[in-house]
């Protein structure tokens, strides 16, 4: 049983188990898909002790809950007797979707990255954990000459060396394709083929006369992913027109034989072009655009969470550590997650509601260690004002960082637990420290604004 929280009003406010069509959760929310929206109270769902807050997306309602919803989940999977299994998949009907949700098309781009990421992020997060701990090791003398050290080197590395093979089987989900089958269109792309002939010197090769541009797609992201959305219309074209006795064997032969050659052709060189593009605009913004780059990135990336379009940067910040070994973003977004914690421990020490100080210093403690949509929907967001000045509080530890072309070296939620990740290039501590100072320059900052300029009661708190 989930701790105070009373789930089967959950289940009563989103208009009971029958409109429930699919659930699942990630590490602060319930997310609800509703089988008819009009039945969904969002205001009950609002009013319901221990939810932090509801955010409507376009296919599910989203509730906020904190570090209980793996609790508030199982119960909800018992009480509307929703599938488990299915429920974990957080996948969408893409075509479906588009089709329904007219007018919300950037709003179900960024669901959908977010559906193809979610269930890859424990691998990424576990590996960059990994890293981050061989970052510290090196930087206090640990070598790969050592057979020990070097395995787990190369135990943490594995998720970028085959991350396509995530990507293929997160996206066949996502856009209801057989997933051996999109594993199968990996493997070729994959094919030691192009490696062996990158090795040679050759540039080009040719499938029927056409030429196409030879590329090594391990640990790239953006390929696979459109590769299987190809893959997808094809697999789905041939099903409804192949005879059934034939299926079996027809459909997925010629979706591999033509999507493949397809993708070699086309979607891949571009794709894997248009992620180097992003990848090297991004690094030029904080090479060359200085304080202003991290002072905006920092400023606004707590309402890009709010929006949930801070998403659109994970294959960016994928790619970037994927194929250079680091990226100038994350100690920018980390000063904007702490500069959530320094307003909320601004609440804590100006308020006189005890609930609200209880609330506010836990979500604090929480944002500090990475985990802040509590510290977000549940303390600043309500109170407006301290999101505000978490958000300057973000700007100034962002435009430092960016003053000081500080970097993460793995993929990892930026806080001052996960300061391994910032440990790397020649010189490690002073790039770690420089982050560290970074991220107490927006918790102050918020912290100060929030003390002065926030007043308890303008927020009936």
């Amino acid at each position: 049983m989930a701790k105070q929280i009373p789930v089967s009003q959950i289940v009563q406010a989103v208009g009971g188990k029958e409109n429930v069509a699919q659930a699942a959760h990630c590490a602060t929310r319930l997310r609800v898909t509703p089988r008819d929206w009009a039945k969904v109270d969002e205001e009950a769902l609002k009013q319901i002790p221990g939810v932090l807050g509801v955010v409507h997306g376009a296919t599910q309602v989203q509730i906020i809950i904190g570090a209980e919803v793996n609790n508030v989940y199982k119960e909800f999977v018992a009480l509307t007797g929703v599938d488990e299994e299915a429920a974990i998949d957080e996948n969408l009907d893409l075509k479906q979707d588009l089709a329904n949700k007219k007018g919300k098309l950037l709003t179900t781009f960024f669901e959908t990255v977010a559906a193809i990421f979610n269930p890859i992020v424990p691998a990424l997060a576990g590996c960059g954990f990994l890293s981050a701990f061989i970052c510290i090791f090196m930087a206090f003398g640990a070598s790969t000459s050592q057979p020990t050290f070097n395995v787990i080197v190369a135990i943490s590395m594995a998720v970028f060396t085959f991350l396509p093979f995530l990507l293929a089987a997160s996206a066949a989900k996502v856009f209801k394709m057989n997933q051996f089958v999109a594993l199968t269109i990996c493997a070729a792309m994959m094919s030691t083929t192009w490696s062996g002939l990158i090795a040679d010197g050759v540039e080009t090769y040719t499938f029927l006369g056409i030429p196409f541009r030879v590329i090594d797609y391990s640990s790239s992201v953006l390929p696979i992913v459109f590769a299987i959305l190809l893959a997808s219309y094809v697999e789905r074209f041939l099903d409804k027109y192949i005879p059934g006795a034939l299926k079996i064997i027809l459909v997925p032969a010629l979706t591999i034989l033509i999507a493949t050659p397809i993708t070699l052709l086309t979607v891949g060189p571009f794709t894997y072009w248009l992620g180097e593009e992003l990848a090297g605009g991004v690094n030029w913004l904080f090479e060359y655009g200085g304080v202003f780059a991290g002072l905006v990135y920092g400023g606004i990336y707590s309402a890009m969470v709010v929006l949930g379009i801070h998403h659109g940067m994970v294959p960016v910040l994928t790619q970037m550590i994927a194929t250079q070994g680091f990226n100038y973003v994350s100690p920018t977004s980390g000063s904007a997650n702490i500069g959530q914690a320094g307003a909320a421990f601004g609440v804590w020490l100006k308020s006189k509601n005890k609930t609200l100080k209880g609330n506010a210093a836990s979500a604090a403690f929480a944002a500090c260690t990475g985990i802040t949509e509590p510290v977000v929907y549940g303390v600043n967001v309500p109170l407006g004002k301290p999101f505000l000045f978490a958000s300057i509080g973000g700007a100034c530890g962002g435009a430092f960082a960016s003053f000081f072309h500080l970097k993460a070296y793995v993929i990892g939620g930026p806080s001052f637990l996960s300061f391994g990740m910032f440990m790397g290039g020649e010189n490690p501590m002073y790039n770690c420290a420089m982050v560290m100072a970074g991220f107490v320059i927006a918790f102050v900052v918020a912290a100060v604004l929030t003390v002065l300029f926030w007043k308890p009661e303008e927020s009936k708190q």
